[in-house]
């Protein structure tokens, strides 16, 4: 009788899982505009802009890989939300969205709090892109970049 009982469960679990397929989310890599762009509004080295496309363009841009578990529900619904989330709160590649210039400093002062923190990139997206992580140097060489536009009580703390 538990056998039987316990087929059922996972019968069901599997039609479950099939049936949520019908829900997709959709994912998005809206149009880029250079001229948009934060290299075209702020200068910064080659090495943090490596660092910054490695580490945060995935989902701070519009030039998101959709891996392919981001087709699978619901780790789609869950992966789409994040980018969009995260482009909400800062995307690289449309700069100008920004409310005004001193948004964006702010936005830039913060990169070094968040990834001195290790908030940023988030754990559970490091876990499944290891290349996400950074070096302490790199750490050091984003904040380094991104200090002076942090706000003043930000600003006299020190640097890696």
């Amino acid at each position: 009788m538990e056998r039987v009982r316990t087929k059922w469960v996972i019968v069901g679990v599997v039609a479950i899982l099939i049936l949520i397929q019908i829900v997709q989310p959709s994912r998005t890599n809206p149009p880029v505009t250079p001229s948009r762009s934060l290299e075209a509004h702020v200068q910064a080295p080659i090495r943090v802009q490596t660092v910054l496309q490695r580490s945060c363009y995935n989902c701070h841009s519009s030039a998101t890989i959709w891996p392919w578990y981001s087709h699978v529900a619901p780790v789609s619904w869950m992966i789409v939300n994040d980018v969009n989330t995260a482009r909400g709160h800062i995307n690289f590649q449309d700069w100008e969205a920004q409310v005004n210039a001193q948004e964006g400093q702010e936005h830039l002062g913060l990169i070094c709090k968040l990834v001195r923190e290790g908030t940023m990139p988030p754990a559970k997206y490091r876990i499944m892109h290891d290349d996400a992580n950074l070096s302490p140097e790199e750490v050091s060489e984003v904040c380094a970049w991104s200090q002076p536009f942090a706000p003043k009580e930000e600003s006299g703390k020190k640097v890696d």
